[in-house]
């Protein structure tokens, strides 16, 4: 565009397109911030937050849905549950600490943000799997079905691993975030 100057907006070139195409990624950054902080301002503090509840119902509907399952998808709710955990955890780190320093919950609201979303990544493909192996015992497309829990064992060996960084990440504080004064920038 710099390079166009002016010119840079008419179609014949494309570069127009490039230009708002790349647009998107700034509002889902501001979105994403916004909804963090939302979660961590407004709705975490809300009748004691996921810091306060326990996933102990769905987990017990669960374990006697994956009853029979093979081994190395059977430990997929005991790894739901350490990582429901691990949600807890930083949501009560972030109740007791946000509340003395504003920044803490600042400088790990986005974090928190995704450390949920894996977390529930993980029940849902938790129900992905009970449904599969109900479907291939039933006798039903087994490409299907056998895609459904390779694809749960890459996520759960390969994705939901990263709430643990997020975990120590949302623990270490606003100190470093907030290490560097405003003329820096």
């Amino acid at each position: 565009m710099q390079t166009y100057g002016g010119h840079g907006y008419i179609r014949e070139n494309g570069v127009e397109q490039l230009v708002r195409d790349a647009r998107i990624t700034q509002l889902y950054e501001g979105t994403n911030g916004i909804q963090a902080l939302d979660l961590v301002g407004r709705k975490l503090p809300m009748k004691g937050g996921p810091g306060g509840a326990t996933p102990a119902g769905r987990d017990q509907r669960l374990r006697r849905r994956q009853q029979g399952q093979r081994q190395d998808e059977g430990n997929s709710s005991s790894r739901w549950r350490r990582r429901w955990g691990r949600v807890q955890d930083a949501a009560l780190f972030l109740m007791q600490n946000a509340m003395k320093n504003p920044d803490e919950a600042g400088a790990a609201a986005t974090d928190l943000l995704r450390l949920m979303a894996l977390t529930a990544m993980a029940f849902m493909w938790n129900r992905i799997v009970a449904a599969a192996h109900k479907g291939l015992a039933n006798g039903n497309d087994n490409v299907f079905y056998e895609a459904k829990l390779a694809t749960a064992r890459f996520y759960l060996a390969r994705v939901l691993p990263q709430t643990t960084s997020l975990n120590h990440q949302i623990k270490a504080g606003a100190a470093t975030v907030m290490a560097l004064p405003a003329e820096a920038f």
